[in-house]
């Protein structure tokens, strides 16, 4: 039986699938579990220093299982079923968003409810002509969950976001590059390169300076541009303590490409 979800490491860098096309990559208790311990163990693996997300088959996601749903409704325990995947869920989108390592997504077909908080954790997000961002929630009278709402509202603005949610909308791959719901719009036929390419650049940078970059992006939404200011100026502080600041600034001046060696 294939695994809902495989961990391939490669040189400073691992690809990170979803593996249930035939079940729609659907997030099931089996499927949230996988990935959740997957996330974690990336996340302290000092070997990664960078993660692509995709999926195997034309859907990223398909959103929360259908058929788990049924049958907590079946046995009476809905809420029991809910409970244990959202916070499942949580869980690994906070842990995306904190590792001290860049995290990449592509997005080649359908992405829809859970799937969409999952796509739009990533701190660099691909999306190709075959993408579809399906918001899915009020379709079956459920509410966003996993970051989804969030992420959308932080990208497009409350007045898009809501009209996406509440009228179960859908966003097209190119769409969402132009409005800035994704970071990129790559040719399906070329994203996996590109993806890769990507990732493999990254996963040579200055681990510490993106890690703290991360950071600074997360603590945003809650502070005062003048605590923000100072959160950058600690940052760079912080940053200009690392070997990878001075291996840049003599790289610099002496014209030639950084080798950042992540310390």
């Amino acid at each position: 039986m294939e695994k809902p979800v495989v961990v391939e490491k490669e040189n400073g860098f691992c690809r990170l699938y979803l593996n249930q096309p035939d079940k729609a990559n659907a997030y099931s208790p089996e499927l949230a579990a996988e990935l959740w311990e997957a996330v974690r163990r990336i996340r302290w693996d000092n070997d990664i220093r960078a993660v692509l997300l995709l999926a195997e088959g034309p859907i990223f996601s398909g959103g929360g299982d259908i058929g788990s749903f049924q049958q907590g409704i079946d046995k009476g325990a809905i809420t029991d079923v809910i409970e244990d995947l959202s916070a499942v869920l949580n869980a690994t989108i906070l842990a995306i968003r904190r590792m001290e390592k860049v995290f990449v997504s592509l997005i080649d077909g359908v992405c829809a409810g859970a799937g969409v908080g999952l796509a739009l954790a990533a701190d660099i997000t691909l999306a190709t002509e075959k993408a579809l961002f399906v918001a899915g929630y009020t379709g079956i009278g459920a509410v966003p969950d996993g970051g989804s709402s969030y992420a959308v509202v932080e990208a497009l603005g409350r007045a898009r976001a809501a009209d996406f949610f509440l009228t179960n909308g859908r966003i097209d791959g190119k769409t969402a590059a132009r409005l800035g719901l994704v970071s990129r719009f790559v040719a399906s036929d070329k994203a996996l390169g590109e993806a890769l390419e990507l990732v493999q650049k990254l996963s040579s940078g200055p681990l510490r300076a993106q890690a703290l970059t991360k950071e600074l992006f997360a603590k945003m939404p809650g502070l005062s541009l003048a605590e923000y200011l100072e959160s950058e100026r600690q940052g760079i502080i912080e940053a200009s303590r690392t070997r990878d600041f001075a291996l840049g600034v003599e790289a610099f001046l002496k014209k030639e490409p950084p080798q950042f060696n992540g310390s």
